[in-house]
Formats: structure tokens, C-alpha cells, sequence
């Protein structure tokens, strides 16, 4: 999921923990990091050395969920802490009672898996062995686990180096002061943006289909308003925390909320905490997007692509000109406990699946991606039948899956797993089975078609399961995913003149 699929991010901070750049490859971890480097800080402070190396991953103290790990490397120039180098990943598994961690029907977060505080995994440069012993012991696969973690490091470490060489190229105080400069560009940048738009006040909400447990749909909602150059997104009239696990950690609201600022502003913004300033986000503690500990949150994901979907819903409607349909949230997902069909090594195979995103004004949506803040490849066959023991059956884009309209939104995919060995036991979710909730058109473009998820038996007859569930499965078994397309633009008989 790390190499394949490029489930990871790497950053750059300032001493104080403030996210200086980090890489736009997973938006759903943009504006998160820097919350584990302040929890790094609040707990060892002084105590922090040169050569130290620390990990996290607890979700109430900064991250996003138990396998996304944090891997935080101070930088010190002459003696002194000057900076932080991060990467985080999501790892197969770290752990708990379900292969790959996740489970939506999970009550408590000390089921989905080692939950790690900020702790040293280096001491001055020095590998921390009972940290490793620890996790080894703990995780399903831990060559990969492992693997990663020294991966991690490394890029962590290469960071370091090229502080370093800018230093050396241009001294201490012009580094420093380009930090300052950078957080505070992006600031004038948004604020000058914002101020460019429409003042205003707009709402609105969605629904995930469950909380995870079978239980009733819950509402995401959000109200902005919109004043020169700042903005307020007020999440307080979302449901309370759930009791299944999708509920969501403030590190990944916060995410999602700067997410959909830079999609609806200017995308090629630096993605750094200048972002923030503009922004006030109210969130009460116990709401589903601010949960209380213990809640479970390994499977918040999917909610964090609903809240992604109502905002970018009322920025379309405080910014007509800007307006797009809606794409999936679907966030197909499947973990499987398996093997590899050579060696016969234990692993879980852990696979997700796009879908078509919204049509807007100057053209229609993408086919078959893993839309708004997830942005990971889709696991190749070579590698999936490779590693585990599986067959991929089909992979197609699925005609209809779309919301019609003047332009069109991208289509959904359908992917087949075969299960080759077994007993195996399989956790998959999907979002988007209800039809009430399927992706909305705009501009009175179509809606998208409604996911699926069918779990086809050794004798080829459809098991009576939910949309969401962890289950033995055996030999023979198929397991079929079928996610809803993007929403369309304009009405089809209504050509749209691109832009606008």
C-alpha cells in the first residue's frame, strides 16, 4: 500500500512543529502532521536529543488512525533544534483483532491495533530494539512493518541532509527567515483569495449510509461563512460520535477542511499552516467529527470523503461560477488475511477502489480515481496476485455509473477478487449502497448510480451479508465491488460552453 499504491506523505517543519511544505500526494494527511510535532513537543520538550527519532500514530494525540504511523526526525544546527523532518504512511497492519487493523463495526480504539504515544524509535541515532521487539511481536507481517518503519527513517534522515546543505549554501538565518516567508505567503495568498469571492453564509449536509454497526444514517454538516478574507466552517450540526468506527479524529477533520479550501480556491497553493490562519473551524468535542476517546476512527476515511463531498456542496453554492458535482465517497475497501503463493508468507492484502468524480463547467468528471482527499493508486494485478492469494477477475470501468448531463461525470469501477485459499477472513466496507446518498449532479445535471458490494459464495450463489462487514471466507469465494460514478454538469440537453 506504501509502494504500490503511494499511500504516504513527507514534510518539512519549522522547531515549533509548524508545517512548513509537505508533498501533495495524499490530501487526507495535508494539515494533520503538524499536530503529532506539537504532541512530540508537549511531552518530551527538552528532553528531545540529536539523533533522536520519534514514532506515533494515537489518534487523540495528532494522527489520523492507527495505521497511518508518523515518523518525526528533529533537525539539529549547532547544537540547537532549527527544524522537523516527517513522513507518515499507512501500513498494512499494525495490529488488533481484524487483518490490516481496520474494522467499521469496532466500538473502541484498543481494537484497531498498537496504539503508539510520541516515543523515541531512535535514541541518538541508535535503533530503540525494544520498540521494534515490541511491534514485531504485534503486527501480522512484520518484515513490512519493519520494512517500512527503516523507509520512514530514511526519508526522514534524507530530509535532515538537505536542510543541511541549504544551510550550508545560504546560512542559518536565510532558512529561518524562508520558513517565516513561506507560511506567511501562503497566508496573503489565501487571504487575497478569499477576499476575491463572494461574502456569504450557505449550508449544507450528507449522510453516511450506517455508523458502521448497522445502525441509522449519519449526518455530516457544515455552515460557512464567508467574510472578506476570513472564513468560519461551523460542523457543529454533524451527529454525535457513532458507535461503530467512523468516527473522525480532529487531525483529519481539520484535513478536510483545508482540502476543500485549496480545491475550491487555488489548488496550486503551497500546502503549509498559513492555510489555517484564515480559517475558524468549530467542531464540539463528541460530535462525530471530533469524537471523544475511546471511540473507534480506523475506518474514518470514508467520513472525512463525505465531509470533503458537503463542503466542496457549499462552496458550489456560495461560489456558483466555481460549482462541480459531486464525486464518490464511496472508498471501496477490502482487507484480506492471505499468503503468498510461492513462499507461502503471511500477509494482508489491503486494497482500495476509486471511482468517477463530479462534472463541472469546463469539462466532464475523471473515470475510475480515488477522488477528493485520498488520491492512492489502484493496487496492480501483477502485484495482487503476486503477493497473496488471489486472482483479480475483472477490473472495468462500469458505463452508466455516471451521472449524466451537458458534461458527464467520470464512471465507477468494478473489481472481482477471487479467493484462492481459506478459511481467510476479509474486511470490506463501501460507502454510497444507499441510493438516497449516491453522488448529487449540479447545474441540473444527473445523478450517479449507487455502489455495491456482493460476496459471491464457492458456489456462485450471493451471500445475504451488509455492505459492510468482516467474515470468514473460504476458498471459491468472490467478492465484487461495484462503486458509484461522479455526478453531471448542466442538463444533457443544454451543451455548456467551457467555462461557463
Amino acid at each position: 500500500i506504501i509502494r504500490d499504491m503511494e499511500d504516504f506523505s513527507c514534510a518539512v517543519f519549522a522547531a515549533d512543529g509548524v508545517l512548513v511544505a509537505q508533498a501533495d500526494y495524499i490530501p487526507a494527511q495535508l494539515g494533520a502532521m503538524s499536530l503529532v510535532v506539537g504532541s512530540v513537543l508537549g511531552r518530551w520538550g527538552e528532553e528531545i536529543d540529536e539523533g533522536d527519532v520519534f514514532i506515533a500514530n494515537h489518534p487523540y494525540m495528532g494522527a489520523m488512525h492507527t495505521p497511518d504511523i508518523n515518523i518525526l526526525q528533529p533537525v539539529f544546527v549547532e547544537g540547537r533544534l532549527f527544524a522537523w523532518t516527517g513522513a507518515t504512511a499507512h501500513h498494512l497492519d499494525v495490529g488488533g483483532v481484524n487483518p490490516g487493523t481496520e474494522g467499521p463495526d469496532l466500538r473502541e480504539v484498543y481494537a484497531e491495533g498498537v496504539i503508539l504515544p510520541p516515543i523515541r524509535l531512535y535514541r541518538r541515532g541508535q535503533d530503540n530494539r525494544d520498540i521494534f521487539d515490541l511491534l514485531s511481536e504485534n503486527v501480522r507481517d512484520p518484515l513490512s512493518t519493519i520494512s517500512d518503519l527503516r523507509a520512514q527513517r530514511a526519508a526522514c534522515a534524507l530530509g535532515d541532509r538537505r536542510i543541511g546543505e541549504l544551510i550550508d549554501r545560504f546560512g542559518k538565518g536565510a532558512i529561518a527567515t524562508g520558513f517565516r516567508q513561506a507560511i506567511d505567503a501562503v497566508e496573503r495568498s489565501t487571504r487575497a483569495l478569499l477576499k476575491e469571492l463572494p461574502d456569504g453564509e450557505v449550508e449544507a449536509d450528507g449522510f453516511m449510509d450506517d455508523d458502521g454497526r448497522g445502525g441509522p444514517p449519519t449526518r455530516i454538516h457544515a455552515r460557512l461563512i464567508k467574510e472578506q478574507d476570513r472564513l468560519t466552517v461551523d460542523l457543529s450540526g454533524s451527529a454525535s460520535q457513532v458507535s461503530g468506527a467512523f468516527n473522525v479524529p480532529w487531525a483529519s477533520t481539520r484535513a478536510a477542511v483545508v482540502y476543500a479550501l485549496r480545491a475550491m480556491t487555488d489548488p496550486s497553493i503551497t500546502a503549509n499552516d498559513g492555510l489555517l490562519r484564515p480559517l475558524q473551524i468549530v467542531c464540539p468535542r463528541g460530535s462525530v467529527l471530533n469524537p471523544n476517546p475511546p471511540a473507534a476512527v480506523s475506518v474514518r476515511h470514508n467520513t472525512c470523503q463525505r465531509l470533503a463531498d458537503v463542503l466542496v456542496r457549499a462552496f458550489s453554492d456560495l461560489w456558483p461560477n466555481s460549482a462541480v458535482a459531486s464525486s464518490t465517497v464511496t472508498f471501496a475497501a477490502m482487507n484480506l488475511s492471505s499468503s503468498a503463493p510461492g513462499s507461502g508468507r503471511r500477509s494482508v492484502l489491503s486494497d482500495v477502489l476509486g471511482g468517477g468524480t463530479g462534472a463541472h463547467a469546463d469539462g466532464p468528471g475523471l473515470d475510475g480515481v480515488d477522488t477528493y482527499m485520498a488520491n492512492v493508486g489502484l493496487m496492480p494485478v501483477e502485484v495482487a496476485e503476486t503477493n497473496y492469494s488471489v486472482r483479480v477477475l475483472r477490473t472495468e470501468l462500469i458505463e452508466g455509473s455516471q451521472g449524466r448531463g451537458a458534461f458527464d461525470g467520470g464512471r465507477g469501477i468494478r473489481r472481482e477478487y477471487l479467493i484462492l485459499d481459506g478459511p481467510e477472513v476479509a474486511t470490506y466496507y463501501a460507502e454510497q449502497t444507499n441510493e438516497r446518498f449516491r453522488p448529487s449532479g449540479v447545474a441540473g445535471g444527473g445523478d450517479a448510480a449507487p455502489s455495491r458490494v456482493t460476496v459471491l459464495g464457492s458456489d456462485g450463489r450471493p451471500r445475504d451479508l451488509p455492505q459492510k462487514a468482516t467474515i470468514e471466507v473460504e476458498a471459491g469465494t468472490i467478492v465484487r465491488f461495484e462503486t458509484s460514478g461522479g455526478g453531471g454538469f448542466g442538463r444533457p440537453s443544454e451543451p455548456v460552453r467551457a467555462g461557463g
